[in-house]
């Protein structure tokens, strides 16, 4: 009896021992892109091969009314990856609509924000999920977008969101250089140079034609959009700058005074094209591809893609556009425009209520990790690997069915690589893109910056842009530019503004503290 009683003690032992390595060695609660996966598989399967339970998440946004296909194969990939049944409701009024179901406690899973104010508002009102808790679980998203993504979110403090990547920035001057080669001039390289160009754009027939009927330069007055490349030289960018490690605000900076007497010479030498004030939509474009004017400050979407370049050559079969190189009177370096570093293509939040459900919650991180590398992030850009695309190591190839791909943008929630996606998606443009790009920018901080409360906005640009054109115009002194600085801070609250952004800048990390 000793015997059998011994040998059952053992086996008893034996069992124990493996049912406790056995719970040693199970899963460790979390998936390679950091989330809480107890039960889950990163293949969207339970542990034990058992699909996972579907979970219903809405999404509000505006899709500009493009539509997704009845097969639509992204929402049908995410519930096969995820196990989630992702809606999308496009809303035309967005926050009309969003005010609408915040008011009834009924705010949806998702929301896109198009504007930073709206963003801050719901951050502030506690309608949104704060995920600073959650940002370790945000590897992936972390690694694409980088701190900024986040940076950009904070309110009060709290990350509540993700900033998408912000759309490529490639804006320059454009030059005729048939024009230039018709007079015998070459490429400006200053703005004494550039100045001269003009001049003769407007008064030497460039086009050969005998008439008088032409233009130095073209594009919109407002913010003083056509004059960007001239401000960037000198230094000016808006509206916030850190130089030499202190916040410069474009308003009161000396630079833009002497960004205003340059280009009131350019006004008084009667080179400007002269509708440049009320110019809007397409009316430059249609002018330069017309051949009424010899410069724009455009992009290569506007100026090269297949469509806009059949457009200018039917015009004139001997018309040549070229990117006008940086101009080497800088003074705090070469610039041709400016970039804003907080800077995004909108925000994506979630609610306060889906927030408070894990279960949901944690689907909802994962979905931002899943888009944001790897084989979603293709996904969402370019369609399903084999039949819209191929690939080769790194290099994405569109097959003859991509175009069924292209409501997928509608997916890309965390942005997408620029310079990759649109080099692949225009290849006959991409060393157009790659040029653009390439050129240098003044670094603005704009995007971290809230509005205050107490200063009406809409009537502070339309101040601004008037007393602009009376200094171009000769209206106004340009001696008067001090008491313009003055009668922003006094009616417009300039100097409450620029410590607001200070403090912003400075909690961000990118002022240093006094």
């Amino acid at each position: 009896m000793n015997k059998h009683l011994k040998l059952l003690q053992t086996v008893l032992a034996i069992l124990l021992t493996i049912s406790l390595l056995a719970a040693c060695g199970g899963n460790n609660g979390t998936s390679n892109n950091g989330n809480d996966t107890n039960s889950t598989t990163d293949s969207g399967t339970s542990a034990t091969n058992e699909p996972r339970e579907i979970i219903d998440i809405e999404m509000v946004m505006s899709t500009w009314g493009t539509l997704r296909p009845e097969n639509d194969f992204i929402a049908d990939k995410l519930k096969e990856e995820l196990g989630i049944n992702l809606t999308i409701t496009d809303e035309v009024e967005l926050m009309e609509k969003l005010n609408v179901r915040a008011a009834g406690s009924n705010l949806p899973d998702l929301m896109m924000f198009g504007s930073a104010n709206d963003f801050r508002d719901y951050a502030k009102r506690g309608l949104l999920t704060d995920f600073t808790p959650h940002l370790e679980k945000l590897d992936q998203v972390q690694a694409f977008l980088g701190q900024g993504g986040f940076d950009k979110a904070t309110v009060e403090g709290k990350v509540y969101g993700v900033a998408k990547e912000p759309t490529l920035r490639a804006f320059s001057y454009w030059i005729r250089q048939d024009w230039l080669d018709n007079l015998g001039l070459s490429m400006p390289t200053t703005l004494d140079e550039f100045y001269e160009v003009m001049v003769a754009f407007t008064e030497d027939d460039p086009d050969g034609n005998n008439k008088n009927d032409t233009y130095g330069l073209t594009g919109s007055f407002g913010g003083l959009g056509a004059f960007t490349p001239i401000l960037a030289t000198l230094g000016a960018a808006p509206e916030y700058q850190i130089r030499d490690g202190e916040l410069v605000n474009f308003y009161s900076d000396p630079q833009l005074k002497e960004s205003l007497t340059y280009i009131k010479k350019l006004a008084d030498a009667k080179v400007l094209d002269p509708e440049l004030t009320t110019n809007s939509g397409q009316r430059m474009l249609e002018k330069s591809f017309q051949g009424m004017t010899g410069a724009i400050y455009s992009t290569w979407a506007d100026m090269v893609k297949d469509d806009r370049v059949e457009v200018w050559k039917t015009a004139n079969p001997d018309a040549e556009w070229a990117i006008v190189p940086p101009f080497q009177d800088h003074v705090y370096g070469e610039a041709v425009d400016f970039k804003d570093a907080g800077a995004t293509s909108g925000f994506v939040a979630i609610s306060k209520a889906a927030g408070s459900n894990e279960e949901k919650l944690n689907r909802i991180l994962e979905l931002f990790n899943y888009i944001s590398h790897d084989e979603g992030l293709r996904m969402v850009q370019f369609g399903l690997e084999g039949e819209h695309y191929n690939l080769d190591g790194d290099k994405v190839t569109p097959t003859d069915k991509a175009s069924e791909a292209a409501y997928s943008w509608i997916y890309q929630f965390m942005g997408r690589p620029e310079m990759s996606y649109l080099s692949t998606k225009f290849a006959n443009q991409a060393d157009w893109i790659e040029r653009a790009a390439d050129l240098p920018r003044i670094t603005t901080y704009n995007g971290f910056v809230t509005k205050l409360q107490e200063v009406n906005y809409a009537d502070r640009t339309r101040f601004i842009e008037e007393e602009f054109l009376k200094f171009v115009y000769d209206k106004r002194d340009i001696n008067e530019f001090d008491q313009f600085v003055k009668e922003l801070k006094d009616t417009f609250m300039l100097d409450k503004e620029i410590e607001h952004a200070k403090q912003i800048l400075t909690e961000l990390g990118y002022l240093k503290k006094m």
